[in-house]
């Protein structure tokens, strides 16, 4: 009969409890590592701009024009942005251009003229935007921005009380806050809201007597948007 070394027992003895272990090592190694962060994002859908106006005539006195209202207008819109890193983003942000009308609300030639309506415009801004992304909170990722708007005419309409009838482009301060809701890591859906701080003039000249009016707008809108956002 062969007689086994005493330490070839505990050889053997050493790797049975060594494998187990090794193996265990090999199984935890395995475990997929976590979705590295987006490089850049998309956010698409629908873009409601509400101003707050409050005009001042500045020209053509005999004509007031202190009361200018604009409703509220709809249109699309496209954010795109850049992750400088995992947190801070730069984006452009702008959106189909809406026809935007202003009236002169309480006008008194109103009866006289038929119409309170000044004159109407093709206009939509272009934002540039610094922003912080919270990822902390899993699949709702808040972020805040701040950058510079430009509000850009792409024509304008005298289809008013107003013969050549004109806006001018100016620039405008933004605020921006928002909220990311990630159904995928991928897909999902956005809110947003930004406030515009801009304010720019409007002129033309009365029908049938040509009198110049200028007037200063000032109309910090509030622009909220919604749609779907894409990360990658």
């Amino acid at each position: 009969m062969t007689i086994v070394p005493k330490r070839s027992i505990l050889a053997i003895g050493v790797t049975l409890l060594v494998t187990p272990v090794a193996a265990a090592d090999l199984t935890a190694s395995t475990e997929p590592l976590p979705p590295p962060p987006p490089t850049f994002y998309v956010h698409a859908g629908a873009f409601g701009i509400f101003f707050q106006t409050n005009a001042q005539a500045t020209g053509g006195g005999a004509f007031p024009t202190t009361n200018i209202t604009i409703r509220p207008v709809y249109t699309l819109a496209l954010e795109a942005g850049y992750f400088v890193t995992p947190n801070i983003a730069v984006a452009l942000s702008a959106g189909v251009p809406p026809l935007i009308a202003l009236k002169a609300t309480g006008f008194p030639g109103t009866p006289i003229f038929g119409s309170n309506l000044l004159g109407t415009v093709r206009a939509g801004p272009v934002m540039g935007l610094l922003q912080y992304h919270f990822t902390q909170f899993g699949v709702l990722q808040p972020y805040v921005g701040a950058g510079v708007g430009y509000a850009v005419n792409f024509g304008n309409i005298s289809n008013g009380i107003l013969t050549n009838f004109s806006i001018d482009q100016n620039f405008a301060f933004i605020l921006q806050a928002g909220a990311d809701w990630m159904l995928t890591p991928n897909w999902g859906v956005f809110v947003d809201g930004k406030k515009a701080f801009y304010s720019t003039d409007a002129q033309g000249f009365t029908i049938p007597t040509n009198i110049p009016v200028r007037t200063h707008v000032t109309l910090d809108p509030w622009l909220a948007s919604a749609g779907i956002t894409f990360k990658y």
